[in-house]
């Protein structure tokens, strides 16, 4: 039974820390904005319940003050705090404002590709940082990225980061069931190709949308999940909407395939084909649900609708950004197709907008 969490509101003084305000809570505990009175600084506090031992709880502070990257979040400090209840530890980080990437998330829930593309080399990055020093992140998913003052993704949550004496692989206390790799489910064991299975699957999810897995996994058991993962079935290139090119599609399903012989083999090696990727344009979805490009300046639409006989009439329109001007794009426009026809041409100018061409 987890332990029940510490009650503390706004304006709560817990040993130094002044409370401001909740950021997060899960079964750990909470994370706070709070400023230090000590030194006047203002962190995000993640205060750890009872339940397990201090040094355990302590491992995460260990682990996050010797990390010193631009796209990781380092721990400053950690303190043991008697509260009647048991000893809390409190561990002090950036407090980043903008908060986990999730944020980014338009309201179809997916990331735009330029930025889900940068977001990935950003925690590969870290990623690289942190296997040259024999650790194994283990908990990679889009609500541990955080975004920083440089608009950086930065890899944060090292609770059940593995440590491992020459680099190989280690036994791990646990996984994060939605990104377990199938070695993970059968052997127990995390290392390089794990992370980079996790760094996959949240890309997928970034690039697809957020609860893309929740909804994969509502009608299966942990057990048929696991076994989805194992026989590769679970995601499959068919997951990604038109307008994710073929190469990222590519990319993110090496990172997650079964055997991890077939996957890259080091998260540098992901990185740097990460960076060859680059496409001027993107999809979208604004506040009202319209699915809009953005190319070199302009904005395109589509509209599809449907016409006598069964058929569908496509118009095709883009609006210079800066003047406003809006003109039809008329090697897409199209009248009387089939449905079928109708979903390739759309297909066709979705890729036309990213590529640029």
């Amino acid at each position: 039974m987890p332990p029940t969490p510490l009650a503390l509101a706004p304006g709560t003084q817990l040993y130094k820390y002044h409370l401001l305000s909740r950021i997060g809570q899960g079964h750990f505990g909470q994370v706070w904005q709070a400023v230090d009175r000590a030194i006047n600084r203002e962190y995000a506090i993640k205060i750890l319940n009872p339940g397990v031992s201090v040094d355990e709880r302590l491992k995460e502070a260990r682990i996050g003050n010797l990390l010193t990257h631009n796209n990781l979040v380092r721990v400053h400090q950690a303190d043991v705090v008697n509260v009647g209840a048991g000893d809390a530890v409190i561990l002090a980080m950036d407090h980043l404002p903008a908060g986990s990437v999730e944020r980014l998330a338009n309201p179809a829930g997916f990331i735009p590709l330029p930025d889900a593309l940068r977001i990935g080399r950003d925690v590969l990055q870290g990623l690289d940082y942190l296997h040259a020093n024999n650790f194994f992140h283990n908990d990679i998913k889009p609500g541990n990225i955080l975004i920083g003052p440089q608009r950086q993704g930065m890899l944060s949550d090292y609770g059940i980061t593995c440590v491992s004496a020459n680099g190989s692989p280690v036994q791990a206390p646990m996984s994060y069931q939605f990104h377990k790799a199938p070695e993970v489910a059968q052997t127990g064991h995390v290392g390089v190709s794990t992370d980079i299975f996790q760094i996959g699957m949240t890309l997928f999810r970034m690039l697809v949308g957020m609860s893309v897995l929740n909804a994969k996994k509502a009608p299966l058991s942990w057990q048929e999940y696991e076994q989805e993962v194992a026989n590769g079935k679970l995601v499959t290139k068919a997951d990604f909407p038109d307008h994710i090119p073929a190469q990222v599609r590519r990319l993110v399903m090496k990172a997650i395939a079964v055997n991890p012989a077939d996957r890259f083999q080091s998260s540098l090696e992901m990185r740097r084909q990460l960076e060859k990727l680059h496409f001027p344009g993107f999809w979208s979805v604004d506040a009202a649900g319209q699915a809009f490009g953005e190319c070199n300046g302009y904005r395109f639409i589509f509209d599809l609708h449907p016409t006598s006989g069964g058929k569908f009439d496509i118009t095709c329109t883009r609006t210079n950004i800066g003047s406003g001007r809006t003109q039809r794009v008329t090697r897409f426009c199209k009248s009387g197709l089939s449905r079928q026809a109708a979903e390739a041409e759309l297909r066709n100018f979705k890729t036309f907008v990213v590529a640029g061409t």
